[in-house]
């Protein structure tokens, strides 16, 4: 039986997982994923952060999907090393996973810029369910957020957690449409300088020499692609994101990439939306399923 493993579980990680799942060839299949979270719908963080949806209706499946599928979940086990030749994942938690395919399917994450005191409590990203967790929570003991401005999602960020009755700063390079609400002021043409505080954030400090006082500061600016475990590999990337082709395979013929992560030949970076990171996902999973069906895999187990 042919192995393959899934680096990823968002929009396009999910759809090959489920494509592979209902198909008659039955591989072996294992999801790893940085979360430990079933799949749910990023889209849908800030409907769920403004209160309009619970945390349930977030999921794209039920808790025992895995389980009934026969699929081996590795559930918040991020990868720390891809090792091409041996056909092997080490995990952080040094388990070790062997595959015969692969599908690089790990997204992306926030791309924080490098300023002091950005490990305080207080300072967080909005990409994530576990983020907005802990965003909520903060909310809780602060009256004052900055939001750190880099993407079309940072104004309606702003508008969310004004709607809880906070007061909000929005720091951001380039002036862009804001809300007119009293209590969201628009700060553009500077960045941030240093975050401020003993342990936790108390004040954000800018560039221009303006200080302001707050315990809360998000990042809602640029992401970059989730592949530093593939920096030792012989995968070809370009400006950190996965080559691949129009079959969605890499330049290794049992490892292919899909969503967010990955870039077409020829091609630059563009934004991806859910529906495009599911067909690509669907996509690899139906050209994986009829290379093991006429018996093309390098199977390590069949």
């Amino acid at each position: 039986m042919a192995k393959v493993v899934i680096i990823g579980n968002s929009a396009a990680g999910f759809s090959a997982c489920q494509a592979l799942a209902a198909s008659a060839v039955s591989p072996e299949i294992t999801v790893v994923s940085n979360e430990s979270y079933p799949a749910y719908n990023r889209n849908a963080l800030t409907d769920f952060f403004l209160g309009n949806i619970k945390e349930k209706e977030l999921f794209l499946c039920q808790e025992g999907f895995y389980r009934d599928k026969g699929i081996t979940f590795a559930a918040g086990a991020g990868v720390s090393r891809l090792d091409t030749k041996k056909q092997r994942l080490v995990l952080k938690n040094n388990d070790k996973v062997t595959y015969d395919y692969l599908i690089i399917a790990s997204g992306s994450r926030p791309a924080l810029p490098d300023v002091p005191g950005k490990g305080k409590d207080g300072v967080l990203s909005f990409y994530c369910l576990e983020d907005i967790r802990r965003i909520k929570e903060r909310l809780m003991i602060s009256q004052v957020a900055c939001v750190i401005a880099g993407r079309p999602l940072c104004a309606k960020l702003a508008q969310a957690i004004a709607s809880k009755g906070k007061e909000v700063k929005v720091i951001s390079r380039q002036p862009f449409d804001c809300a007119q609400d009293q209590s969201i002021e628009l700060i553009a043409g500077v960045q941030v300088k240093e975050f401020i505080g003993e342990g936790e954030l108390q004040a954000v400090k800018l560039d221009n020499g303006k200080i302001i006082g707050a315990s809360l500061a998000v990042f809602a600016g640029d992401n970059a692609p989730a592949t530093d475990f593939l920096r030792e590999t012989e995968i070809a990337t370009s400006a950190g994101y996965v080559v691949v082709d129009d079959a969605m395979r890499t330049n290794l013929e049992n490892v292919f990439a899909c969503g967010s992560v990955c870039v077409r030949q020829a091609q630059g970076p563009c934004d991806k939306g859910w529906d495009q990171a599911c067909a690509e996902g669907t996509l690899v999973a139906q050209n994986i399923l009829t290379l093991i069906e006429k018996g093309r895999a390098t199977c390590q187990s069949c």
